[in-house]
């Protein structure tokens, strides 16, 4: 199951994209505008259409949520590792490498206050995206990170050669405890997705009957398959 385009969920309209630009837009859960045209509807489709818009509503913000919870996680850890370390500087760097190397998982995933937004990708993807690629990449992430870190406290710990390998060891077992935490924490997320997964079908299976009874009452939508039963 997939969905064919971008949504975007907002407090008072929802918006649908292809190649970044929106096509279809829902004002309200009750006014349809399909490329800018205002399409007049009766009571039916109208009804139709608000059953439609608030199974989005219920249903992208909470996707949405569990793979940005997911990134923030990671980050969060990552970024508590160099907290209080280093100058303003390093520190604005490590960040800056943190927030770069995440940059295009985001654009798949958007939360912003009350703004959902979701790229066009099947739940196997999502799946994919927290067991097989955000993972192993906050992993990598997190030991480039403290490498960074660890390289500018060298002088700093070089007390004795005793304690400096004393500390040292230290350090990297403190980071290692991270990211194993880090790795469970992902799974956790992971496995919230898998429990859910049959709830979702049934609510994409619900989307799409409605937006299939909207299609053939409105022919301009047969272009925008939102909800695919595919992937």
């Amino acid at each position: 199951m997939a969905f064919g385009h971008g949504i975007l969920i907002a407090p008072d309209h929802i918006r649908i994209l292809q190649n970044n630009r929106t096509h279809v837009q829902i004002n309200a859960d009750q006014q349809l505008f399909i490329r800018g045209e205002w399409i007049a509807l009766d009571a039916e489709e109208t009804a139709l259409l608000r059953q439609y818009s608030q199974g989005l509503r219920r249903f992208v913000p909470e996707i949405v949520s569990i793979a940005v919870d997911g990134v923030e996680l990671g980050l969060s850890s990552i970024e508590a590792m160099f907290s209080g370390i280093g100058s303003q500087s390093q520190q604005a760097e490590w960040r800056a490498l943190v927030r770069e190397t995440t940059f295009q998982w985001m654009s798949r995933f958007v939360r912003s206050n009350e703004h959902f937004y979701l790229a066009p990708q099947s739940l196997n993807e999502l799946d994919y995206f927290l067991h097989g690629e955000l993972k192993p990449q906050l992993d990598n992430l997190a030991r480039r990170t403290v490498g960074a870190v660890w390289g500018a406290l060298r002088d700093a710990l070089r007390h004795s050669d005793s304690n400096f390998e004393r500390s040292e060891n230290q350090d990297w077992q403190s980071v290692g405890d991270m990211v194993d935490k880090l790795s469970l924490s992902l799974d956790e997320k992971a496995v919230e997705l898998e429990q859910k997964t049959a709830l979702f079908c049934q609510r994409m299976q619900e989307i799409e009957k409605i937006e299939q009874m909207l299609q053939q009452r409105l022919p301009e939508l047969q272009h925008y398959d939102v909800v695919k039963l595919k992937d």
